[in-house]
């Protein structure tokens, strides 16, 4: 059996970007690791935006 989950809804198209090349990782400093923990505990803070 094949299962299709399709939850696009009719929205219509969706932007998909592609990133080529060699993979790496970011590299946060604990300062900066500490910051953004703090911003995502504001209060109405949204996680996808900090």
């Amino acid at each position: 059996m094949v299962d299709v989950n399709d939850d696009a809804g009719g929205r219509g198209y969706r932007r998909v970007e592609v990133l080529t090349g060699p993979g790496r990782r970011r590299r946060w400093s604990e300062e900066a690791k500490a910051q953004i923990v703090a911003e995502t505990l504001a209060p109405g803070a949204v996680i996808a935006e900090v």
